[in-house]
Order: C-alpha cells, then sequence, then structure tokens
C-alpha cells in the first residue's frame, strides 16, 4: 500500500467488507507508512484523553487497527485494562504483537457495539469515521457504552466534517443529555506527508464529557 493507490485512502468507504479488505492488505506497512506521512493523531488523542480523565481504568479504543493510539496511551503512562475493536484481523493481530492492548476483538462501527451501557471509563476513536456514514447513530453508540463523566475523544476528517453536518450532530447530542464538548478544534494537520491530503485536508478533534 501507497499514497498512490488510485485515491482509494482520500475516497473512503461505507462498506465494511472492502474496508476490512483494504486494511488487512495494508497492516503489514501501515505503521512505517503512517510514521512517513507524519501522522501525530494517536498521540494527540492519547493525551488529551488522559488529560481529561486521568484516572481512567478501562478505555476503549473503538477502530484500533494496528495499535498506534494503544501504544501512544502506553507512553503517556495509561496502565489499565485496554480494549481494541476493528474490523481488520489482519491489523488485530499486528495491534495483538505490540503489547498495548488486554483485549481485542472483530467489530463493526456501523453496528451496535456488544458492550453493556456504562462500560468504559473512556473511549477514542481515531481516524476511523472516514468510513462510517451515520457519525451521529455512531456517536450515539459511543456515548452509551462510556460511564457518566467519562470522555470521548474522537476525530473526523476536515473535508467530511461539514458534508456530513458534524457541528449538528454534536449539538443534537448536547441538546438531548448525552455529552458535553469540552474541546472541538479547528482543522489541524492530518497526513501533512501524504500527497493526497498535504495540507489541503486536516483533521478535527472532538472530546466530550458523557452525562448521566
Amino acid at each position: 500500500m501507497d499514497a498512490s493507490d488510485d485515491g482509494w485512502l482520500l475516497r473512503g468507504s461505507g462498506d465494511p467488507s472492502e474496508v476490512a479488505a483494504y486494511y488487512d492488505a495494508w497492516a503489514g506497512n501501515y505503521d512505517a507508512d503512517l510514521d512517513d506521512w507524519a501522522y501525530a493523531a494517536p498521540t494527540v488523542v492519547a493525551s488529551a484523553l488522559l488529560d481529561r480523565v486521568p484516572e481512567a481504568r478501562l478505555v476503549l479504543d473503538a477502530g484500533c487497527g494496528t495499535g498506534l493510539v494503544g501504544a501512544a496511551l502506553r507512553s503517556a503512562g495509561f496502565t489499565g485494562v485496554l480494549h481494541g475493536i476493528d474490523l481488520s484481523e489482519a491489523s488485530l493481530r499486528v495491534a495483538m504483537q505490540s503489547g498495548a492492548y488486554s483485549v481485542l476483538d472483530t467489530a463493526d462501527l456501523q453496528q451496535t457495539l456488544a458492550f453493556d451501557d456504562d462500560s468504559f471509563d473512556a473511549l477514542s476513536c481515531v481516524g476511523v469515521m472516514t468510513y462510517v456514514p451515520d457519525v451521529e447513530r455512531c456517536w450515539r453508540e459511543f456515548c452509551r457504552v462510556v460511564r457518566p463523566d467519562g470522555v470521548v475523544v474522537v476525530t473526523q476528517r476536515e473535508d467530511l466534517w461539514d458534508e456530513r453536518d458534524c457541528a449538528a450532530v454534536i449539538d443534537r447530542l448536547v441538546a438531548d443529555g448525552m455529552w458535553t464538548p469540552i474541546w472541538v478544534s479547528d482543522p489541524e494537520p492530518y497526513l501533512p506527508n501524504n500527497e493526497d491530503y498535504t495540507d489541503r485536508i486536516g483533521v478535527h478533534y472532538v472530546a466530550a464529557t458523557i452525562r448521566s
């Protein structure tokens, strides 16, 4: 896999089987490619999560891929239980080898998550929302599985932010008493060394506290 893949990475897909196949094929080179592209989102999200829930003992990494967020959380000092879920079984095997995760499972974020309400202290979802067209359903599900006063930290590509009306989704979750945003960033660098992204497409970070 490389930056010249007929634009698939930029275009993305909402088809879970297509996404799984793409990332299965990429898993072996993924970490090195993202390092080459100066991908900082896992480190930013890990810091944002632990700054806001320093006492977190049980964290869900939704769409964990090869484990970059898990590695960033451990490097930032997280010592609790880290549960990772992802569509790509090949990526999960790489994540397992990292040693960062306590539990790893296959899951589709477009479906209801197989967790009880209030199961986690915090949730991260980094670089995944490109492939989840129904943002609101997904974010509501994240709110469901995180306990009151826990935190959800997610990313969304700049070009999809308006297209999928993410600001309005945030407001509806506020109005419905599901969460309180504590950080909604302006677009920040995403994949600055990738020729399809450079400085043209950034990323928004969203951190929100779950309400009871």
